[in-house]
């Protein structure tokens, strides 16, 4: 079941002759988490504050499946929870009074606020430090107390931006594991990083924004890449007939690099290379990785503005 459907959006600031978002369209089902990648400036924040009900799109629409009676602003209020890059609690608090403080602003009793409080402070691994000031925690620590706080209110939907900025691998492998825990019980997740690892291992799609535009990165139909070094440089020749190829095809000095689709685009370069009869120093053969994927990307967009 989709969770929300984005049409055709497009926002653009105020006194900007460039929309920060155009031409965005992505639809996202229940349980799944979307990767949301791109660089400094892309859109991705301004997605995120669109999708938090903080920004009105200029054109498109944004349609959150579930919202049948509520208005927009009380479905996110109510089914919503963004975790911030920044910190978002008090830091002369300690950790149980912020979690304390932020439960009463959900509306439960006194006894479910409570239980709930120990709930999310085991889910993000947070009793050793109970009783210490937030100011005084660990980077890791911080980044766990701002994940339990939007936890508290048992969000449907959750987004995360850049939620492991600065922390140790420790509390890194915490966050990673909480959050496909809470996929597995149904949450639907969006998430923000650079870390391209991060994003590659937990989310369902993945969406890359540059110059605020969308377009979707497929993780399960990912292309092989052979790299090939031969002992001497590649005739000029060679180089020509290589990039004459129905294959992506990039030469560098003694050095080949194809990204292969079938068997039959393996065997056409092999056969090409076989009778060139240079000797060959090294092979390697494996999949494209998000980060290949995204640096290929850039360079193909020149992306030098950034």
């Amino acid at each position: 079941m989709s969770v929300f459907k984005i049409t055709d959006l497009e926002y653009r600031y105020a006194n900007s002759s460039v929309p920060a978002l155009h031409d965005v369209n992505i639809n996202l089902d229940a349980g799944q988490c979307l990767g949301l990648i791109g660089p400094n400036g892309a859109g991705k924040s301004t997605l995120l504050s669109i999708l938090s009900g903080l920004l009105i799109p200029t054109s498109g629409t944004l349609h959150f499946d579930q919202n049948t009676q509520a208005t927009l602003s009380k479905f996110v209020q109510k089914n919503v929870a963004l975790v911030p890059q920044e910190y978002a609690f008090y830091p002369q608090l300690s950790v149980v009074q912020n979690l304390q403080y932020f439960v009463s602003l959900c509306g439960l009793s006194s006894i479910d606020g409570k239980t709930k409080v120990h709930s999310v402070m085991q889910q993000c691994q947070l009793q050793q430090v109970s009783t210490k000031k937030a100011k005084r925690l660990s980077g890791g620590y911080k980044r766990r107390l701002n994940l339990a706080i939007a936890l508290l209110k048992d969000p449907q939907i959750l987004y995360l931006d850049e939620p492991t900025v600065g922390v140790d691998p420790i509390s890194r492998t915490a966050i990673l594991a909480l959050l496909k825990t809470l996929k597995n019980q149904g949450k639907t997740i969006v998430y923000t990083s650079h870390m391209l690892t991060e994003v590659q291992d937990i989310c369902d799609q993945i969406v890359m924004l540059t110059q605020g535009k969308a377009s979707y990165l497929s993780l399960n139909t990912q292309q092989k890449f052979i790299t090939i070094t031969f002992a001497k440089s590649l005739s000029a020749n060679l180089t020509k007939q290589l990039h004459a190829l129905p294959i992506k095809v990039e030469c560098k000095e003694a050095q080949v690099t194809a990204f292969i689709e079938s068997p039959e685009e393996l065997l056409t370069m092999l056969t090409l290379l076989g009778n060139s009869q240079l000797a060959i120093l090294n092979i390697h053969y494996d999949q494209t990785s998000l980060t290949q994927y995204y640096l290929n990307h850039m360079e193909e967009n020149d992306s030098t503005e950034y």
